[in-house]
């Protein structure tokens, strides 16, 4: 494995295991986050590479980028997924 995709992967974990100590909970949207956090992560880190943002980096990755895009991304699942109607709503409309 490449150190990049090494540090995509930790960093990705670190960033949703973060988001579930903040958030207190576990819940079957975990299976989304962690994709999600991988994406973002890698997201970020691209993005940082592409600005130049150079706060913390390990080599040539763009770690402060990479954690911002992850902690973005997994806040926009959660977002959407709040604003959805639940299964009860969806019965109780009908």
């Amino acid at each position: 494995m490449t150190p990049w995709l090494v540090l995509t992967v930790l960093v990705a974990a670190i960033n949703l295991a973060a988001l579930l100590l903040v958030r207190g909970h576990w819940g079957r949207i975990v299976l989304l986050l962690l994709p999600v956090a991988w994406l973002g992560t890698a997201a970020g880190e691209a993005l940082g590479a592409a600005t130049g943002l150079e706060v913390v980096r390990i080599g040539d990755f763009h770690l402060v980028a990479a954690c911002v895009g992850a902690q973005v991304a997994m806040l926009a699942v959660l977002l959407v997924a709040n604003a959805l109607p639940t299964i009860d709503e969806r019965e109780g409309a009908g």
